[in-house]
């Protein structure tokens, strides 16, 4: 079977038995030669380097920091309330230290 009129203007190819091939009229194209890649900036370089070895370290760093900071807070909220002459269970209190002792670590190891 031979292809119609509509199958050889929308289709860049001519039947042949049973494969298709390239019709011969196409114009080949011209292909350049990749260009060697420029070589990076050596501060460039370092700082790429560094983000693949301690991913999401910036977020980390601000949620450490976000932490710390809420657990200083909640401390100092605690000490002017005591200050005040309220009642404070101990266990509010140590539940407060540790977490601004554990996140300010947490935060000073990241560095």
């Amino acid at each position: 079977r031979r292809p119609t009129d509509y199958e050889s203007v929308a289709l860049p190819l001519s039947y042949t038995g049973m494969e298709w091939k390239l019709a011969s009229s196409l114009p080949t194209p011209m292909l350049m030669p990749p260009s060697p890649p420029k070589p990076l900036d050596q501060e460039l370089r370092t700082r790429l380097l560094q983000e693949a070895r301690t991913p999401w370290r910036g977020l980390r760093r601000a949620a450490w920091f976000a932490f710390t900071a809420s657990a200083g807070i909640g401390l100092a909220t605690m000490a002017m309330r005591l200050a005040a002459g309220g009642e404070l269970a101990s266990g509010d209190l140590l539940i407060q230290s540790g977490a601004l002792l554990l996140f300010g670590l947490l935060l000073w190891r990241d560095r």
